[in-house]
């Protein structure tokens, strides 16, 4: 009802349906603007094809330490590391880092490193390298075997927890004697 008056609903005519799309046509307001990315997305949709042109090169020390065993051998790659590339006005430097006697003798053979560098990363990448001593790694000691109690040292372990009762506490320090057992020793 409209002010007291009962309202009819009848169907729209041709004529009055066109001219509703007209007036909804002229009247229909701009789409909404999406909301704008954000900085760093926009920064990740140029910087990451970059990134992985770089990481193919291997233009970084980063990506040149996965392969460093392929350009030093297995012997100097144990010792020496990429540690970064210095750029300058004659050419790009890539800084090595080993231990004292061995930094002579990689720069003995730098001509040879600095060929297989430019295999690795296209030529004139690297024009010069320079080797920073770095403390020599102490050499990797295999890890301890773990011996077995002694009958002896098993009785007087088994005699010992005779008084516990508790079943998951008589395990759980089953275990700890074995380890204090073994690492007396």
């Amino acid at each position: 009802m409209v002010e007291g008056r009962s309202v009819t609903k009848r169907p729209l005519t041709p004529g009055e349906r066109a001219k509703i799309e007209r007036y909804l046509e002229a009247q229909r307001a701009r789409p909404q603007a999406r909301a704008l990315p954000s900085a760093s997305m926009a920064v990740n949709r140029v910087m990451r094809p970059l990134a992985a042109q770089g990481q193919k090169r291997g233009s970084s020390a980063l990506a040149l330490a996965r392969v460093w065993p392929e350009i030093m051998g297995p012997r100097w790659s144990k010792i020496s590391a990429p540690v970064r590339f210095r750029g300058s006005k004659t050419g790009r430097t890539l800084v090595i880092s080993a231990p004292g006697p061995a930094a002579s003798l990689i720069l003995a053979a730098s001509g040879q490193i600095l060929e297989r560098l430019a295999t690795h990363l296209g030529a004139d990448q690297v024009n010069r390298i320079e080797v920073v001593q770095a403390p020599a790694r102490p050499a990797e000691t295999p890890p301890r075997r773990k011996r077995g109690l002694t009958p002896s040292e098993e009785t007087q372990l088994q005699e010992g927890l005779t008084q516990v009762r508790n079943e998951r506490l008589k395990t759980a320090l089953e275990r700890l004697g074995r380890e204090v057992i073994r690492n007396q020793t």
